[in-house]
């Protein structure tokens, strides 16, 4: 009886210690790792998001860069650490559900792995084009490849835009030609350089681009029209609506994290959404903010690696 009541006792003190410490949280410094380089839009997000967390609970907040293998290394290092709060991830829907469509092996699973905090927001990709191009509309693009099959090049850095030209290919029947570039910038210099004539991109390598008319918009992927750009019409305007697909931003914390943490986590960064910090970062980068509970990020994160699933099938882009 003694040694039940002691085994019960012990139970008891590390039940209060386990909630003392969670009511505590953050008690020391938090890191949000980024699975893409420095100045990316998730970095520029995940720093105005560290500085708006480090506000609101008087701790400090910090980023820390892991990029490569389309997000898959930062991704698997978050995967790996201790489920306490103070490993967190700005994930994106490369790494967070397209990569297991697109890889053949992965050393984390995006789903089993990670507990959702809060979906961020979203952006849309645009169509761009060299300056100097003369189709000035999706329409006039599709005549001129149609009359031209297989001349026309794209320009693609990242998987998201080598999917778009392709489901562009699909809806519009027409053939045009994919240039892989391993880091936006080269594509850029060589967009406005005219090297090639068009491209797919995220807003935020392309607004400011398109502001100083080294560029120009298309039309933008998302089912309306997008804050940064009212004048550029939707892919669907063209008739093209047989597909959406965007890019997304969210958090996330390893599996097994305690869900008070996570509470904790997703409050204030709902809050921080509302901040004129991240009302001024989302405008950079042309990101919707979004928000939410965590089971909204996990029923969306779900239906995002089934329609990439189904994507990759479909246009047959795949990365090893």
């Amino acid at each position: 009886m003694t040694k039940l009541l002691k085994h019960m006792a012990f139970a008891i003190t590390m039940s209060l210690g386990c909630t003392l410490a969670h009511a505590a949280y953050p008690n020391k410094p938090v890191n949000i790792v980024v699975p893409f380089g420095a100045g990316s839009a998730t970095d520029m997000l995940a720093r105005a998001m560290a500085q708006a967390l480090s506000e609101k609970w008087g701790q400090s907040v910090t980023v820390d860069n892991k990029p490569g293998a389309g997000g898959a290394i930062g991704a698997s290092y978050v995967a790996r650490s201790d489920p306490d709060g103070y490993t967190l991830m700005m994930g994106t829907n490369g790494p967070m559900a397209a990569n297991p469509s697109l890889y053949k092996s992965l050393t984390y699973d995006p789903i089993k792995d990670f507990a959702p905090i809060a979906l961020m927001g979203k952006l849309p990709m645009v169509l761009i084009a060299n300056k100097d191009t003369q189709p000035e509309n999706v329409e006039a693009l599709i005549a001129q490849a149609k009359q031209n099959p297989g001349q026309l090049n794209f320009g693609a850095s990242n998987t998201t835009a080598r999917v778009w030209v392709e489901l562009l290919k699909q809806m519009a029947d027409i053939d045009v030609a994919t240039v892989l570039y391993s880091n936006v910038g080269s594509m850029m210099t060589d967009l406005i350089s005219g090297r090639i004539t068009y491209a797919f991109e995220n807003v935020g390598p392309s607004v400011s681009q398109i502001s100083a008319g080294a560029i120009k918009a298309l039309a933008v992927t998302t089912s309306e029209r997008a804050a940064f750009a009212p004048d550029t019409p939707t892919i669907a305007e063209y008739g093209l609506d047989k597909h959406q697909l965007v890019v997304w931003f969210a958090m996330f914390a390893p599996r097994d994290t305690p869900q008070e943490i996570i509470d904790t986590i997703n409050e204030t960064a709902n809050e921080a959404l509302k901040s004129d910090k991240i009302k001024q970062t989302s405008a950079q980068i042309g990101m919707a903010p979004a928000g939410g509970t965590d089971k909204d990020l996990k029923d969306y994160q779900l239906s995002e690696v089934k329609k990439w699933h189904e994507l990759v099938k479909l246009t047959g882009v795949t990365i090893n």
